[in-house]
């Protein structure tokens, strides 16, 4: 796993983004949460960009854009992939 900051890509172009904002998604959270979501960010997009998603391949899902959700321990992160722009998105973080 490559961490790394929002919005930076990697070298096949991948990359994470808080959608709409920082603020939004993670503003108000302790500074080890919000670090906890940018390694949650970095990994989705790892994976995005092999193809794969926590749950298996993304080519075998039939709602692609579809909000996904990924869980650890006390928190739940909602997160979108789309693959023509090479990003995840992330949503919205419950703790």
């Amino acid at each position: 796993m490559n961490t790394r900051g929002e919005g930076v890509e990697d070298t096949a172009g991948w990359a994470w983004e808080y959608n709409p904002d920082a603020e939004w998604v993670v503003g108000g959270m302790k500074d080890t949460d919000r670090c906890a979501v940018e390694v949650i960010g970095s990994a989705l997009a790892d994976l995005a960009a092999q193809g794969l998603g926590p749950d298996g391949l993304l080519d075998d899902d039939p709602e692609p854009h579809r909000l996904r959700t990924y869980s650890v321990e006390t928190m739940l992160v909602w997160y979108q992939v789309i693959p023509h722009r090479k990003r995840v998105y992330v949503n919205r973080v419950n703790l």
